[in-house]
């Protein structure tokens, strides 16, 4: 009956073509320093993580497109599905994912661009963390609002810098939304940090993809290099992420900053780069024996910094807090009880770094605008259980 059910659901919604190609632990050249591991001999519960595979298969998860999950250092299960799609708020129609496809992270770029910002700022950043944003800005400090002067780097960071936003209940497709109209403007830094406050900063939490460019303009002017130049050199190049494995979005749209992407949303990865991130920040900033980004960064970003003062779909009711650009969640009830470290993207998108259980799982998945918001919660509910 359940089975039934949902296809039944997954014909309304109108995917119900979804077909998985479920291809554990597929071989790949470029990939072959990572070690990879037979998940009979991962330590996971086998029998949980075929139930799991045959739930993606039916549909029981709908639209889900790529599930990896790295666990003990070794990835140990990858199962790539098929289905509709979008390409940066475009639909591209249906596709049947393999290990090299490339796939939108959406605001998982956010997560990203803390990363490389951390990198930026190295192991002293703590003052700039304090610092006023605008002293970093001066070129528009005779532009802002009164109060602005007061909002620094952190509250940046947190989205608590209390710029007046309409991010959240404006729908993405909707021109009143400011993200969408940030994409309009000549300058996206400067349309962020010159809009008038609504609350004072560090007061409360609201989710701005304005204060990630103005983190990403930050980059630039920090290192002093273009910001894709710096992150492929400093995040992907160490990843071995090649630059055909990894696209950003957004280049090129603002005049006055020809070299910035949508860092708050347009970063394209296939799964496999994407779970090396999250092996990085489970590692807290190592790969393969090196410090890529500073282990204090990784360790100061993923706190929970905002509590639970978020609209309860934002926060999974009181699941989630914020850090860094980073999510932390602590799950209980019917999804066990465990800490993550989150990176979240508009569809389904994914990145779970769970320490305690010496997990990283990664989701894809297209459930765009079609409030099926809890799905990948439920996925790594089903992985997470499956671990000793």
């Amino acid at each position: 009956m359940r089975y039934l059910l949902s296809c039944l659901f997954l014909l309304l919604l109108g995917c119900s073509s979804i077909a998985p190609v479920s291809l554990t632990n597929q071989s790949s050249e470029r990939d072959n320093e990572w070690r990879i591991e037979n998940l009979e001999d991962s330590g996971l519960d086998v029998e949980k993580m075929q139930q799991l595979t045959q739930r993606l298969k039916s549909g029981w998860h709908p639209n889900a497109h790529m599930v990896l999950v790295e666990y003990g250092g070794k990835l140990v299960y990858e199962n790539y599905l098929s289905g509709e799609d979008e390409s940066w708020g475009q639909p591209v129609g249906y596709r049947v994912f393999a290990a090299d496809s490339v796939h939108d992270l959406r605001s998982i770029s956010k997560s990203v661009t803390s990363l490389l910002l951390g990198i930026a700022l190295g192991d002293d950043f703590e003052t700039a963390l304090s610092r006023p944003i605008i002293e970093y800005f001066p070129e528009f400090a005779d532009q802002v609002a009164p109060g602005v002067e007061q909002v620094t780097l952190h509250q940046v960071l947190t989205m608590s810098a209390g710029f007046k936003w309409n991010e959240m209940v404006m729908p993405y497709a909707y021109e009143k939304n400011d993200e969408r109209r940030l994409y309009d403007e000549p300058d996206p830094v400067q349309y962020a940090l010159t809009r008038p406050l609504h609350t004072k900063p560090g007061e409360s939490w609201y989710y701005n993809g304005g204060m990630t460019m103005v983190v990403a303009a930050l980059i630039e002017k920090i290192s002093g290099r273009p910001f894709l130049e710096f992150a492929r050199e400093k995040l992907g190049d160490p990843l071995g992420i090649s630059k055909s494995d990894m696209e950003w979005r957004g280049l090129g749209i603002w005049r006055s900053r020809p070299t910035l992407p949508s860092a708050a949303s347009g970063l394209r990865a296939t799964a496999r780069d994407l779970a090396k991130i999250g092996s990085l920040v489970l590692n807290e900033g190592r790969w393969k024996g090196r410090q890529i980004v500073p282990r204090a960064w990784i360790l100061a970003s993923t706190q929970r910094h905002m509590e639970q003062s978020f609209p309860t779909i934002w926060s999974l009711y009181g699941i989630y807090g914020y850090g860094y650009q980073w999510w932390h969640g602590n799950f209980s009830g019917e999804y066990g009880d465990f800490t993550a470290i989150t990176a979240v993207g508009y569809g389904g998108q994914r990145l779970f770094v769970i320490p305690e259980k010496k997990l990283v799982v990664t989701i894809f998945a297209g459930n765009y605008g079609n409030g099926i918001w809890r799905m990948s919660e439920q996925v790594l509910a089903e992985i997470v259980a499956a671990a000793p």
